[in-house]
């Protein structure tokens, strides 16, 4: 208990006395989680009592223990064994996790003979394969110095990322996201991609805390891709979209994970008021925010013909859905439909940079084998 000014400690000598650096008792104070006991009003200096060395040291632990700094502000509140069990049972499972999502990518990129005879899953004769035919265009835009965002296009995946953190951060982020995407991901199924986006998310933490001056990167990643069951996976952090584009009707696959978009969720803001309101550019998900993270995760089913929309926030933010649909439906080429959207986005401010990818799900008879093994196969029955 402070029984007078004497028992207060200035921010140096707590550190010292708690093992914390004063930036990290600075982000604490920040969180709310630990409030200086007082502080200079005039110099704005700040002062601890001894009652609170403890306290430090239990958030220190948690936070070390990978718990968000809401989840500790709530075990602060209402301490019990119970919350503990349950965050120790989430660390096990995120730990078999990241252990799946290595134990992919030490497989995928293995440097042995096997390695350059891999295959795609094996089909029966009467299956169709599914692809996408995409295009994808990214522009600066009109008040960015620098694009910091990044795109994946290949027959089964696609994504876009939307980095932050300033340069170079925010396009390492980005670059990373995708990079590592590519590399690990097979498209077999949900799971896996979410996995992928997981791993890819401890790089990049890792990568901004390891690098001076990559402090506070991030990224946002929207990625789809087709799987093995021929659905599609569609996973997102961040406030990049993903649309659903059938039948001349628009779609949104995903969920931003902004302050605004949960305000509009729970009836506070319309969407209107969304687009002018303060924090309209607060995140409350990136990639890159800390060493675990949430990924919405869902399967779609999708038809021959589905056109699916990929885009930052710099096309949305710019163009409302009503005119994004009718540009896409416009025509049939996917270059020209991508490049309407990117121009319109950009004369209409082009205050961000802006990305889009167009792809279309389209089936195709699986490769003939022309091989005499595979002639004989396919030569008809006859007795």
């Amino acid at each position: 208990m402070l029984t007078g000014v004497d028992a207060l400690m200035p921010i140096g000598e707590f550190s010292d006395r708690s093992g914390l650096s004063p930036k990290r008792l600075r982000s604490y104070a920040a969180a709310g989680l630990l409030v200086p006991a007082a502080v200079d009003s005039g110099s704005g200096y700040r002062y601890y009592s001894p009652g609170q060395l403890r306290e430090a040291q239990l958030i220190d632990a948690l936070r070390d223990a990978g718990m968000p700094l809401a989840e500790i502000a709530s075990l602060i509140r209402d301490p019990s064994s119970r919350q503990l069990d349950v965050w120790a049972r989430q660390v096990e499972a995120e730990a078999a996790q990241r252990q799946t999502a290595l134990q992919l990518v030490r497989r995928l990129l293995a440097v042995d003979a096997d390695a350059t005879h891999m295959t795609a899953p094996e089909h029966s004769g009467d299956d169709v394969r599914t692809t996408l035919e995409t295009a994808a265009r990214t522009d600066t835009g009109r008040v960015r110095e620098n694009n910091e965002d990044a795109l994946l296009c290949l027959d089964r995946i696609v994504a876009v990322a939307d980095g932050m953190g300033g340069l170079p951060g925010g396009e390492i982020a980005s670059s990373l996201a995708v990079a590592l995407l590519e590399a690990a991901c097979t498209g077999r199924s949900l799971e896996e991609l979410e996995a992928v986006v997981r791993a890819a998310n401890r790089a990049i933490s890792e990568r901004a805390s390891a690098a001076q001056g990559l402090e506070g990167m991030g990224t946002t990643l929207c990625a789809l891709a087709l799987t093995d069951a021929g659905t599609l996976a569609v996973v997102n952090v961040g406030d990049s979209r993903a649309y659903l584009i059938r039948d001349g009707s628009l779609r949104q696959l995903t969920e931003d994970h902004s302050v605004t978009a949960e305000l509009v969720r729970r009836g506070e803001l319309t969407e209107q008021e969304a687009l002018d309101h303060p924090h309209r550019n607060v995140l409350t998900r990136v990639l890159g925010g800390g060493p675990t993270v949430e990924v919405d995760g869902a399967v779609q089913s999708v038809l021959p013909g589905d056109r699916l929309l990929l885009c930052t926030d710099g096309l949305f933010n710019e163009v409302s859905d009503e005119e994004i649909l009718s540009l896409v439906d416009a025509t049939d080429d996917l270059s020209a439909a991508v490049d309407a959207l990117v121009d319109r986005a950009v004369s209409e401010g082009g205050h961000d940079n802006v990305t889009v990818v167009v792809a279309e799900v389209s089936r195709s008879d699986p490769p003939v084998d022309t091989s005499r093994a595979g002639r004989r196969a396919q030569r008809p029955f006859s007795t």
